[in-house]
C-alpha cells in the first residue's frame, strides 16, 4: 500500500473525512473497507483483519494513525510554539509594566512626587485634569483611589507604585478611604502657570515656576563632596591665572548645542589642558555634573564652566 500511495500520489485523509462527521478520527470498519475500495488500495481480507486488530477498537478504526504509519508525513513545526518560546524571551529580556514600576527608583516624599510632576507637566504641558474628569461622573470632585491609579499611569508621567500611593494617601477623601479628591491635587499641579481664582485678587503677584536643573539635585557623599571641592578650586585657580576660555574647548564636541558631552570627551578635554589626572577627581566632577538626556547620562560642560568662573571670580565673557 505504502508503494501504491507513493507512485500515484494519493491523497488518503479526504476519503475517510466523508465518513468521520463528528471529526473524531474513527471510522466503522465497513467504511473504512469502503474506503480503502474507492482509492484503490486493494487488500485481502487476512490483511483487513490484521489492520482491524491494530487499529481497530469499540470506536471502530482510527484512520488518522493508520495512515499516519502508511503514509508518514514530515510535519513543519507550529508556528505557535516557536512564536510563544520567542515572546518568553523578550518577557524575560524586558520586565513586565508593573515589574518596571515597581523595581524603579522613586522618590521617597510625597513633596518629592508633587515636585517630579510639576517638572514634567512644565515640560509637556499635560492637562491631568482631562485624565480625571472621564471617571467623575457626577462632578464631584473625587474619583474611585483604583481610577485615581489609572489616570494617573495614562497621563504618561511615568510614576511607580510607591509614588502613587503617596499621591493617593495624601490627597485620601474624607468621606472614604477608596476615594481621591483629584481636584485638589489638580490645583496644585496647575499652580505652576497660574493661581486659582486670581481674578479675586488683582493685586496678588504671581511668581513664575522655574524648574530646577537636573545636576543641581545631584547629592554627594561628604568624601566625594571634599573632593569636589578640592578638584574645583584647583580648577578655578587654574582658570584665573591662564585667563582661560573654557567653552570653546567643550563646543567642539557639542554637536547638538545642548550643553552636554560624554564623559570620555570630558576627561580628554581635561587631559589636554592637563588639569586633572585622578580618577577619584573625575569620578566626583562626573557624578555632581551628571544629566540624563536621551536615556543616557552625559555630562553638563555649561553648569560645569559656570561655576569655574563664579568661584575664580571671572566674566564668562572675557
Amino acid at each position: 500500500m505504502r508503494e501504491e500511495i507513493a507512485q500515484r500520489r494519493i491523497m488518503t485523509k479526504p476519503c475517510f473525512h466523508d465518513f468521520d462527521r463528528h471529526n473524531c478520527g474513527y471510522v466503522s470498519r465497513n467504511q473504512f473497507a469502503q474506503g480503502l475500495s474507492y482509492l484503490g488500495l486493494e487488500s485481502t481480507e487476512a490483511e483487513r483483519e490484521a489492520i482491524n486488530a491494530m487499529y481497530g477498537d469499540a470506536k471502530g478504526i482510527n484512520y488518522h494513525i493508520f495512515f499516519k504509519d502508511l503514509d508518514p508525513v514530515e510535519c513543519e513545526p507550529r508556528k505557535y510554539e516557536r512564536n510563544l518560546s520567542e515572546m518568553v524571551r523578550y518577557i524575560n529580556f524586558r520586565e513586565t509594566g508593573t515589574e518596571r514600576l515597581l523595581k524603579k527608583d522613586g522618590c521617597k516624599t510625597v513633596e518629592a512626587v508633587i515636585e517630579k510632576i510639576k517638572e514634567t507637566v512644565m515640560k509637556r504641558r499635560i492637562r491631568l485634569l482631562e485624565f480625571f474628569k472621564d471617571y467623575d461622573k457626577l462632578k464631584s470632585g473625587r474619583i474611585l483611589k483604583s481610577n485615581f491609579k489609572r489616570a494617573l499611569d495614562l497621563s504618561g508621567l511615568n510614576l511607580t507604585v510607591d509614588e502613587i500611593d503617596l499621591l493617593a494617601k495624601r490627597y485620601q477623601s474624607d468621606k472614604g478611604q477608596d476615594c481621591v479628591f483629584y481636584h485638589h491635587f489638580n490645583d496644585e499641579i496647575e499652580s505652576i502657570f497660574t493661581v486659582k481664582e486670581l481674578e479675586k485678587s488683582p493685586t496678588a503677584q504671581v511668581v513664575q515656576y522655574k524648574i530646577m536643573p537636573a545636576w543641581l539635585k545631584n547629592n554627594l557623599s561628604k568624601p566625594i563632596q571634599e573632593v569636589y571641592n578640592s578638584a574645583m578650586e584647583h580648577l578655578a585657580r587654574f582658570v584665573k591665572t591662564r585667563r582661560m576660555q573654557l567653552y570653546p574647548m567643550f563646543e567642539d564636541y557639542d554637536k547638538c548645542r545642548n550643553g552636554t558631552v560624554t564623559y570620555s570627551q570630558f576627561r580628554r578635554v581635561l587631559s589636554i589642558l592637563s588639569l586633572i589626572a585622578d580618577e577619584v577627581e573625575f569620578h566626583a566632577l562626573e557624578k555632581q555634573y551628571k544629566v540624563n538626556v536621551g536615556g543616557m547620562n552625559v555630562f553638563n560642560y555649561l553648569a560645569f564652566c559656570d561655576d569655574i568662573y563664579e568661584i575664580a571670580k571671572l566674566n564668562k565673557l572675557d
